[in-house]
């Protein structure tokens, strides 16, 4: 079936069918209309301090909610949503960039007009680069079509999708189907399935000891209670990789934390390397994500469940998708605890503040302290990600992990807290990277997010300093903690001790407001996590 609608429309109607709610960005003339429509529609474009934020805001939205959307003008918009839509290939997030343009007609003879680069096309071919589909909406005869297809498609691969809306399009008349999007999911060999089920089975049967490494495709695919029901009933601990964490509970008696090769603590190192069968479910196998490669992982011990094959050993097996897989392998478990020894870690220790300078670890030690299940957590790249495989998270936990984009965590509060208001976004950040994005702390505060966001200050690229160090990590100062007087809202709170850390996180725990922490750190503080990244990565650099 379908019905008389237009473009606005049935994109808003297709959002909120996704969970999309509303979309980030900022406006231009090319997509005032646009946004219009969208907006009498009571579909919101929120508001960014910048394009780049506003993609790692809907990023974040999408990775809790299942799909987020970034909306920007043409040319001088679209470009610097670049960088997002590539962490989003990267790492697997299914992040909408729709654009505004030039209108059909208004293209032709070629003419000069503001924001254009090269051809009226220079954008979009960009997008083809970093998108798994893309669609100029020029024609009222399939637009509807294509923005369809543009969403199955991402949903079907999780990847970021494109869409370009010319402005003379924006009202025009288009039939749409009434139908929902029926993604295409990684194709299943029920044959296959089964012979890989019974070879799973039997290993980990006749294993003493096993661990789950649980990765983002868990989470991409919607299959964390399938993995929650299987790890406790298996009574097989979890160690998730750092783009995971969060789909198993890090505080749960068979939590592990989180797995990232050497830089890992190493009594997590060696409950997961040292298994008789380490089940890697759903692990998107990067350089950091296994810590610069550090992880040791005896392939022929490991089964690998990716998101279309299983592999046990040297024996692969086609076609079975993690999204089949999981579920029937919860199944074939029939309620049954397998004989897997496993000895629960303690719970995290109260942190007793002392008058002291602060180090990174008792940074992490306060702050893991604080945390409860009323947060999530943001890491950016560099110490906030590495110096936080120590904690157990309660919540969930996101952050660019591979492909690594300073700037990320701070904007994506924005979108992680509107996707889920039940957690307080809690955000851990250096100062080089607050530099970037810091600003959009006046996002959260205009769009009601009360994060907390404590700033790592080392003075300067802390994370590069291991690897080759020079002026080049040098950057400008900032008190951070003063941006609160210029968005006007919040508090903020300057420490050097243990207690006086102490002191400004129970504060601004107990707040409902925005809250700043700079955290003044030596300059030559850095995680032993961190030193022995830095090691691996000097060897290469």
């Amino acid at each position: 079936m379908t019905a008389p609608t237009t473009i606005p429309q049935h994109l808003a109607s297709r959002l909120r069918e996704l969970g999309a709610h509303c979309a980030f960005g900022i406006v231009g003339d090319f997509a005032l209309r646009l946004f219009g429509e969208l907006n009498a529609d009571d579909f919101s474009v929120l508001v960014t301090t910048d394009e780049q934020g506003a993609g790692f805001a809907a990023d974040a939205f999408a990775r809790i909610n299942g799909f987020g959307v970034v909306a920007v003008t043409y040319g001088a918009g679209g470009f610097k949503v670049a960088n997002a839509a590539a962490n989003a290939w990267a790492e697997q997030v299914p992040l909408l960039i729709l654009s505004g343009a030039p209108g059909v007609g208004e293209r032709e003879n070629d003419p000069l007009l503001h924001h254009k680069v090269k051809t009226f096309d220079t954008q979009f071919n960009v997008f083809t680069e970093l998108t798994c589909a893309q669609a100029i909406l020029n024609s009222p005869h399939n637009a509807a079509e294509e923005i369809d297809r543009v969403i199955r498609t991402m949903l079907s691969e999780q990847r970021p999708g494109y869409i370009e809306v010319p402005r003379d399009m924006v009202s025009v008349a288009i039939d749409a189907s009434t139908a929902t999007i029926d993604p295409r999911l990684p194709r299943l060999d029920p044959i296959a399935l089964e012979e890989a089920l019974r070879d799973v089975m039997t290993e980990l049967q006749n294993a003493t000891t096993a661990v789950i490494h649980a990765g983002a495709m868990i989470e991409r695919r919607h299959v964390e209670s399938d993995l929650i029901s299987f790890a406790t009933t298996a009574g097989i601990p979890v160690a998730t990789s750092s783009l995971a964490r969060g789909v198993f509970p890090e505080r749960h008696p068979l939590g592990l934390g989180v797995y990232l090769g050497a830089l890992s603590p190493e009594h997590v190192v060696r409950r997961v390397e040292d298994a008789d069968v380490i089940l890697s479910m759903g692990v998107l196998q990067t350089d950091l994500t296994l810590g610069a490669f550090t992880a040791n992982l005896d392939h022929k011990r490991e089964i690998l469940c990716s998101d279309t094959d299983v592999t046990v050993g040297y024996r692969t097996y086609r076609d079975v998708p993690l999204w089949a897989f999981l579920p029937a392998l919860n199944s074939a478990l029939n309620g049954k605890k397998l004989e897997i020894a496993h000895d629960p870690f303690p719970d995290h220790e109260p942190f007793d503040a002392s008058d002291t300078s602060l180090t990174v670890e008792r940074t992490m030690d306060a702050i893991s302290a604080h945390l409860d299940q009323r947060h999530g957590l943001l890491l950016d790249p560099g110490e906030a990600l590495f110096a936080s495989v120590t904690m157990r998270v309660p919540a969930w936990c996101h952050g660019s992990a591979y492909y690594a984009t300073m700037g990320y965590a701070v904007p994506g509060a924005l979108g992680a807290g509107l996707a889920d208001p039940e957690h307080r976004p809690v955000v851990l950040v250096g100062d080089g990277a607050f530099a970037m994005t810091g600003l959009e702390v006046a996002s959260c505060a205009f769009h009601g997010v009360p994060a907390v966001f404590i700033v790592l200050d080392n003075q300067g690229f802390g994370t590069q300093r291991p690897i080759v160090d020079g002026p080049f990590n040098e950057i400008p100062a900032l008190a951070a903690e003063k941006l609160i007087a210029v968005i006007g809202s919040g508090k903020g709170w300057y420490v050097e001790t243990e207690i006086e850390l102490d002191t400004a996180l129970t504060e601004a725990f107990d707040s409902t407001e925005i809250a700043i922490i700079r955290v003044r750190l030596p300059k030559t503080a850095r995680s032993a996590a961190l030193t022995r990244l830095g090691a691996a990565l000097a060897a290469r650099a």
